[in-house]
C-alpha cells in the first residue's frame, strides 16, 4: 500500500484503477469471484471534486483492499 500510494501521488505513474486491478489479478481465482461478487453487491460510485462519476474507475484501491481482508 506504501508503493501504491507513492504511484499515485502526482505527478502520478499509474492510475487507481490499474492498481486495482492488479490487485484483483493475484488473487486465488475461486477467491476472485467471490471478492468480485461482494464488491459488486456494495459498489460505491467514486465521484470527483466537481460530482462527477467515473464509472471506469468506480473501486479505490484502499476500499478494495479492506474489503478484501474483511472477506
Amino acid at each position: 500500500m506504501y508503493t501504491a500510494q507513492k504511484c499515485l501521488k502526482l505527478p502520478a505513474v499509474t492510475e487507481n484503477r490499474e492498481l486495482v486491478e492488479l490487485f484483483v489479478k493475484i488473487l486465488d481465482n475461486t477467491f476472485q469471484d467471490a471478492f468480485n461478487s461482494r464488491l459488486s453487491i456494495q459498489e460505491t460510485l467514486k465521484v470527483d471534486v466537481q460530482e462527477r462519476s467515473h464509472i471506469e474507475d468506480s473501486y479505490n484501491l484502499d476500499h478494495v483492499v479492506q474489503k478484501a481482508i474483511e472477506l
